[in-house]
C-alpha cells in the first residue's frame, strides 16, 4: 500500500483532534460526530487524495446522512445566546428569603420578571408570591431589573461556535444558509463577538473553549496544496 508523506502527520493530528473533541464537555453529540467525521475525511480517510471527491460529500456519505440532515447539524452549531441555558439554574418558587429560616419562601410565584447582567447580557428569572413582605422585598429588584434591559449589552453567545474551533471555512455564509433551510424566516444573525467559541469573552463560572489548530491544508506527494473545503453538494433533499 502506497504511503503518502502526510500519513503519519495525519494520524497524529487526528488523534489530537479526537482527544480535544472528547474533552470538550459542552460538545453536543451531533456536533461531535460531524467534527470527528470531517477530521477523519481530511486527515485519515484512504480516499482523501481522490480529486473527484469533495470533503463534504465524503463526510456526508460516511455519516449516512442526507443534505438536510447536514444542514441541520450546521444550524445546531450556529453561535447564539440561548436564554434557557442561563436561566436553567434559577430557583423555582418565590425567591424572597424567609425571616426566621435560612431558605427562600418557595411559595407559588405570582409576579415574575427577568433581569439582565450588565457584563454578559445574560438573563435570570425572578419570581415572587403575593405575601406583602415578599412583594416589598421584590420592589428594589424589580426597579433594578426594569432598568437593566435598557443598558443590556449584546448577550455573549453560550451555544454553538464549535465547528470554527477546528476548521477554517466560510462559516457565516454556511450558518446563514443552514438557518434558512431549517428555520425559515426566523433566520440567524452573527454575533459581534465572533463565530468561534474561543473568541467569546470569558464568563465567570463557565469554562471557555480553548483554541485548536484549524485544519486548512493537506500534503500530497510532498507538496502542500489547498484542499477543497467542506462544501455541501447538490440540492437539498427531503
Amino acid at each position: 500500500m502506497h504511503q503518502h508523506p502526510d500519513d503519519r502527520d495525519g494520524l497524529l493530528r487526528y488523534d489530537e483532534l479526537a482527544a480535544r473533541v472528547y474533552g470538550e464537555r459542552r460538545m453536543p453529540q451531533g456536533t461531535r460526530d460531524l467534527i470527528l467525521s470531517l477530521g477523519w475525511v481530511t486527515l485519515r480517510d484512504p480516499r482523501r487524495h481522490d480529486p473527484t471527491l469533495t470533503t463534504w460529500a465524503r463526510t456526508r456519505d460516511m455519516m449516512n446522512a442526507d443534505n438536510r440532515t447536514m444542514w441541520k447539524l450546521i444550524a445546531d452549531d450556529a453561535p447564539r445566546y440561548d436564554a434557557s441555558i442561563s436561566e436553567a439554574g434559577d430557583p423555582t418558587g418565590c425567591q424572597a428569603p424567609m425571616i426566621r429560616a435560612p431558605r427562600l419562601c418557595g411559595r407559588t410565584t405570582m409576579h415574575g420578571f427577568s433581569e439582565f447582567d450588565p457584563a454578559t447580557g445574560w438573563s435570570r428569572s425572578w419570581g415572587f408570591c403575593n405575601r406583602p413582605r415578599c412583594r416589598e422585598y421584590a420592589k428594589p429588584i424589580w426597579e433594578r431589573a426594569r432598568h437593566s434591559y435598557t443598558v443590556r449589552p449584546e448577550p455573549i453567545p453560550n451555544r454553538g461556535g464549535l465547528l470554527p474551533l477546528f476548521f477554517a471555512w466560510n462559516w457565516q455564509a454556511k450558518y446563514e444558509k443552514a438557518s434558512e433551510v431549517t428555520m425559515g424566516a426566523r433566520g440567524w444573525k452573527p454575533p459581534s463577538y465572533g463565530l468561534s467559541a474561543d473568541e467569546w469573552p470569558e464568563v465567570a463560572g463557565q469554562e471557555k473553549p480553548k483554541a485548536f489548530p484549524k485544519l486548512r491544508l493537506i500534503a500530497s506527494d510532498g507538496e502542500v496544496i489547498a484542499r477543497q473545503g467542506p462544501a455541501l453538494v447538490g440540492g437539498i433533499h427531503g
